[in-house]
């Protein structure tokens, strides 16, 4: 390029990824513009340079004066539009050149000329195009309408003279239809095209959409590149294309003719850079006539780009640079040395869009969660997507077009087929089945593809319509993602034992992905043939409004529903296995599992919801038949009461007085409606007593911990509220831990219900090992039954056991302090977990290094190969590790053996060199977002605290610092990263100097609401938001976020979407928050680069730091202390009155018990963890179906709770939440009374 050296693409998606591609090779710079909603697409990534539109979402690509703008600032010599948006606006184009910009397309009188249709014909009638019998000009009135249809011969088309894109058309058959069709256009063309003049032709219904290629140099000389057909059309969209068109190919001099013609009329207008004519041919004489003409690129201008070893779009760049030059257009000489004289080979494209395909090809959009396209010799895939591609609702769903170039017809379909049937897009539906359908399809093989040749097409997909979704129902498989870590939950079924049963019965292996269904359950219309069994808690269970059995496999036909309702007995979660599993739902990290409170895994990383597709396996093995049923007697029992089998620990004696343990194991304890996924809470007869007055370093209260791994099943005490984790918890925090359940009862706690009582009984750790080898006999002997035909001899999984009382205690081995080398505690976490505890809980990075040298130790390459058989995965803390191993087998007391025997190779840690990284990350103490946080707190939470409405001022105070001193030591410190994890690899890190160190209470609730990238204070710690979600620490600034779920932003992978890990340290330096708003832009997009370097921390220097500092220290904790003392006080006023002003209004437990005994009561339940913003009924007031009861905030959504749809005449019993309160997931927000 002589004087082209800068474009900016005014387009987005794979036309702007396109467009890049060429660029790139030409070596002109582009600059791409984007919305939000398009952040991380590639046309962003790929780009030179990437500016960021204001305005909506919806509006800012047709924003003119702003692109130019944009253009100007960055030094573009041309703007270069693609298609749709403002490729054809003439205004616009006219605009670009007056601001002394080369406009890479037409001038803006052809575009003006083309774009008002009844005009083009008449321009392509004075250039010798035959033109479709039809209107001179425009008809004004519905009678004129009429007449001139009567007069041209039905049926015809009613066409809006400013329409494009196949929108402003209507058929009609009749005169009548001509009236409606009549005020239906010009309402359209009004509409969209700000035009409402109409005309119209006669409609070949027989007919094919074939368009031929053109270019132009601006001066009167013309050529083109073949034709393409584009016959295969829905509701006047292109769907598929080809080049050449096969009916072309079968008429002798056509493509001539069609090629002169189109030709004839470039050159008329003097026509420059890339155009399209479209033709319409009748299928029967051959005859064609001009439709209209495109004035742009073409979506499909890729396929004569194969065939023609042409690229379009560099012609077009050369044009622009011959008018940049001054010369008006390419050279004649050199334009017409380009004509080619025949195609060679076949290339067909198909675009691929997310579409549901059975709600009439609605757009999709979604979380792309897997995107592999498959590639052969002569394919291309034009595509701005890949794994982890948000698709926005505000723009056409086209996801890619998928082309293949081969030397026949024949060769270039079986390409086609084996592109898009092994191509992979997992989230949203798309239509990849479909256009694979079609390029099996006979009549498409032979060529004769109509206009018409999609209303014949038959296509069912395979897969499982989601007609309703039931309160929640979730994909999961076992074990679930028990070896990740890093705040990406275990997941899985809740009940593990329900699960693997469904799948035995439907054939499949016991891990294979099924719907676990909480309480009531989804409609579901299969559209192909299942093999299908539900197990779990007993539900009502229809097909086809007939009832069938659970615990039995059933052959679902296509066409057939499911319906699953609700729970009619003891337990809350049932499972529906299906054999061959749900193929198209996408593994992360090896599983399918969804872990909804962080949205990952599964489908979209949430409950199903109607509309979902499901995708079923093809091809069920014949030898799958029969209906082998689990007998009533054999099933595992669902009660109201339940045992559950623990094992002391990890906190247990020294944290909980003995009066406390003998409360917490003889006791029938409650259920409280908070019983989710992440947490079961439990309602003790009274709050502990607690064996010591604080949590030290961890915290002001006694269930404080310095933060540590959570082992799966534990009751963990957040204050005096006891809570057990099951598989969605996260995996590490700073509360007390006092007992955990057994392995051999996990399946207990998928099936405890709000309102259910449970006792815990202590066993030993060889009784846990006995009770899980006996459900693991059970569900083998289950499985050979099921394959057997013969149930015979299998014994009942029991529900019950008598333990001998021999059941040990929490620490089950500790080692004393040797020198430099700290005191080491081995505290057991049921069958499953060992926490290795370092000191006497208190910060130091000595500890740190010392778990981070186990951590290696055990995890590395020299591990024994037992170990590594067996051991799951490691947490490692700042004090601690927590081990996660197979405790069926690897024998504990090996385990213990071999980390005591590390210990001694460990030896002397204090004077070593760690291998690390130095970040460097921006704070901005200014959020807009934080300041809105806060205010929507305080406004629907909680009104007043000591920490509200500045926790930057509070936690200075509280740490007896000034603000400017804190913000001074953020600046010039450096924190360490302690534990990378919790959730989402949220980043715990601490303060290398001790005199920087500080300590905070955590709000009291947590906020709803935090902003990704918030730091934030909390305990001894500071803490980095990976992603945008609830929280409890206080806000302190804002920075750039740690976590990227899939992996495709710089400094990121699929395989570690955390950034940081342990022992990186972190600084950080002031920006100004619109600085911060610009990096974060640029981390949106993936374009964000990391600032760190490989360095090394002293251990040596770190201790004599500490040495050095020590009576400083000790001065400022003093001093600390006091202000602390005061704060505690001010707070616990704070939190007293406002729990008061709670407690007026509050409904007492019993009295719900008491009224849901009542079969007359039913519940409205809270969707989601969120706040009540507003309650829009009152007690006794009537209620309709679907009436919308209260609004909930969560994550700065507004959500409607309705009631139920069965509600036919009710009332409302009784409000059990008000404004500001905080609910649970499945949380009561009234009860309703349903009357006759």
């Amino acid at each position: 390029m002589e004087k082209l050296k800068s474009v900016l693409i005014a387009n987005r998606g794979e036309i702007a990824v396109r467009i890049i591609r060429t660029a790139k090779a030409l070596s002109i710079k582009t600059i791409s513009i984007y919305t939000p909603a398009d952040a991380a697409s590639l046309h962003v990534s790929q780009a030179d340079e990437a500016v960021l539109l204001p305005g909506s979402n919806s509006t800012a690509y047709t924003d003119g004066d702003e692109i130019i703008k944009i253009a100007k600032e960055k030094g573009a010599d041309a703007i270069i539009p693609g298609y749709g948006f403002l490729s054809e606006n003439a205004d616009f184009a006219r605009s670009v050149g007056e601001a002394g910009l080369v406009w890479c397309g037409p001038s803006p009188e052809a575009i003006e000329a083309f774009g008002v249709k009844h005009v083009a014909r008449e321009l392509a009638e004075k250039a010798g195009v035959p033109i479709v019998p039809g209107t001179k000009g425009l008809v004004d009135t519905d009678d004129d309408a009429v007449k001139e249809s009567e007069r041209i011969g039905f049926p015809v088309m009613l066409k809006a003279t400013g329409g494009g894109g196949g929108m402003g058309l209507v058929v009609c058959h009749t005169p009548d239809e001509v009236r409606e069709g009549f005020k239906t256009v010009r309402s359209r063309g009004e509409t969209l095209f700000k035009n409402s003049g109409l005309f119209i032709e006669r409609y070949i219904a027989d007919g094919h959409h074939i368009e031929v290629q053109v270019f132009g140099n601006g001066q009167g000389q013309a050529i083109h590149f073949g034709e393409r057909e584009c016959s295969i059309q829905r509701r006047n969209q292109k769907v598929i294309e080809e080049c050449p068109s096969p009916f072309v190919e079968k008429q002798p001099g056509m493509r001539e003719k069609l090629g002169s013609t189109a030709v004839s009329l470039a050159e008329s207008m003097k026509y420059g850079s890339a155009g399209t004519i479209e033709y319409i041919v009748d299928d029967k004489t051959g005859d064609f006539y001009f439709l209209e003409m495109n004035t742009r690129l073409q979506v499909e201008h890729g396929i004569t780009e194969m065939v023609y070893d042409v690229d379009l779009v560099e012609l077009m760049f050369k044009q622009a640079d011959a008018q940049l030059g001054g010369k008006g257009g390419l050279a004649p000489d050199y334009l017409k040395s380009l004509q080619p004289s025949k195609p060679v080979g076949v290339a067909i494209e198909a675009r691929v869009y997310a579409e549901n395909p059975l709600r009439d090809y609605a757009p999709s959009p979604g979380l792309l969660q897997k995107v592999e396209w498959e590639q052969l010799e002569g394919s291309r895939i034009d595509t701005w997507v890949f794994t982890g591609t948000q698709v926005s609702p505000n723009y056409d769903p086209l996801l890619a077009k998928v082309m293949n170039h081969a030397k026949t017809r024949d060769a270039a379909i079986k390409g086609m087929e084996l592109l898009l049937s092994r191509s992979i897009i997992c989230g949203p539906p798309t239509n990849l089945e479909y256009l694979a359908a079609i390029m099996q399809d006979d009549t498409f093989k032979s060529g004769h593809t109509l206009t018409s040749f999609l209303k014949g097409f038959e296509f069912a997909p395979n897969v499982i319509d989601v007609i309703s979704a039931g309160a929640y129902t979730l994909v999961q498989d076992l074990p679930g993602r028990p070896s990740v870590g890093k705040g990406i939950p275990h997941a899985g079924p809740m009940d593990p034992v329900a699960l693997s049963i469904a799948n035995m019965l439907v054939g499949n292996e016991r891990g294979k992905e099924g719907l676990e269904i909480t309480l009531s359950g989804p409609e579901l219309r299969f559209v192909g043939p299942a093999v299908v069994a539900l197990t779990g808690a007993p539900m009502d269970f229809t097909l086809n409004g007939s009832a069938i059995p659970m615990w039995t496999r059933k052959h679902v036909k296509a066409g057939q529903k499911l319906k699953i309702g609700k729970t009619i007995g003891g337990g809350c979660r049932s499972y529906l296995a299906v054999y061959g599993g749900f193929p198209k739902v996408a593994d992360y990290f090896g599983s399918k599992s969804t872990s909804p409170l962080v949205a990952i895994g599964g489908y979209q990383g949430r409950a199903l919801a109607p509309g979902d597709l499901l995708a079923l396996v093809k091809d069920i093995p014949k030898t799958l038949g029969g209906h082998p049923s689990v007998p009533e007697h054999l099933r595992p029992q669902y009660g109201e009461k339940w045992e559950i089998m623990a094992m002391p620990g990890p906190h247990q004696e020294g944290y909980l007085t003995e009066e406390d343990v003998d409360m917490l194991y003889s006791s029938e304890l409650k259920v409280s409606h908070n019983a989710s996924r992440s947490g079961i809470r439990l309602v003790p007869p009274r709050a502990p007593q607690w064996a010591r007055k604080d949590g030290g370093e961890g915290g002001s209260h006694p269930s404080n911990l310095v933060e540590y791994g959570y082992p799966l099943g534990t009751l963990n005490w957040t204050g005096d509220d006891p809570c057990i984790f099951p598989v969605d918890c996260p995996n590490f925090g700073g509360f007390a831990s006092s007992t955990t359940v057994i392995r051999a009862d996990w399946w207990k706690l998928g099936q405890i219900k709000a309102g259910n009582t449970m006792q815990y009984k202590r066993v030993s750790l060889e009784e846990a090992l006995a009770l899980r080898k006996k459900v693991d006999e059970y569900l083998v002997a289950i499985q050979k039954a099921v394959e057997s035909g013969s149930f015979d001899g299998v014994q009942p999984l029991e529900s019950t056991f008598s333990p001998s009382g021999d059941y040990g205690k929490a620490v089950i081995a500790e080692r004393p302090a040797k020198g430099n080398e700290p005191q080491v505690r081995y505290r057991q976490g049921g069958d499953d977990h060992l926490l290795v505890e370092y000191g006497n809980e208190q910060f130091d990075l000595n500890h740190r290094c010392r778990v981070t040298a186990l951590e290696k130790a055990l995890r590395g390459p020299d591990a024994p190969a037992w170990l590594k058989k067996t051991l799951t995965n490691t947490v490692g803390c700042c004090t601690s590790i927590l081990l996660f191993y197979d405790g069926a087998k690897l024998d504990r007391e090996k385990l213990l053996n071999h980390l005591q025997s590390l210990e001694d190779q460990l030896g002397d840690l204090s004077k070593i060199k760690v291998p690390c990284r130095r970040f460097r990350l921006p704070l901005s103490f200014e959020s807009k977002e934080q300041t809105e946080a806060t205010t929507r707190y305080m406004e629907t939470q909680r009104p007043h605290a000591p920490y509200l409405p500045d926790n930057l001022d509070f936690v200075a105070k509280n740490n007896a610092f000034s603000p400017d001193q804190l913000k001074h030591n953020m600046l010039n410190g450096t924190l360490m990263a302690v534990v990378v994890g919790f959730f989402c690899g949220n980043t715990v890190s601490l303060p290398v100097d001790p005199r920087m160190r500080m300590a905070s209470p955590k709000t009291n609730p947590s906020r709803v609401f935090t902003p990704e990238g918030t730091f934030g204070w909390g305990g001894s710690c500071a803490s980095i938001y990976p992603v945008d979600s609830p929280g409890g620490y206080m806000m302190l600034g804002r920075t750039v976020p740690c976590f990227d779920y899939l992996g495709y932003k710089a400094g990121f992978s699929l395989e570690k979407p955390w950034l940081f890990q342990d022992f990186d340290l972190l600084t950080f330096y002031q920006c100004t928050e619109e600085e911060l708003n610009e990096k974060l832009g640029y981390f949106r997009s993936g374009r964000y680069k990391f600032e760190w370097d490989e360095v090394e921390f002293d251990m040596a220097e770190h201790n004599e730091l500490l040495r050095d500092t020590a009576d400083e220290v000790k001065q400022l904790r003093e001093k600390q202390a006091k202000v602390q003392d005061e704060l505690v006080a001010a707070e616990n006023e704070s939190l007293q009155n406002w729990r008061e002003d709670k407690e007026k209004n509050k409904v007492d437990e019993s009295t719900v018990d008491a009224l849901l005994a009542d079969s007359a009561i039913s519940t409205i339940d809270s969707p989601v963890d969120a706040n009540v913003w507003k309650v829009l009924v009152e007690e006794k007031a009537e209620i309709k179906p679907n009436q919308v009861v209260a609004i909930l905030e969560a994550m700065k959504l507004e959500i409607n709770v309705q009631a139920p749809e069965d509600v036919k005449k009710g009332k409302i019993e009784k409000l059990l939440v008000r404004p500001g309160e905080t609910v649970k997931a499945g949380g009561r927000i009234a009860l309703i009374r349903h009357e006759e």
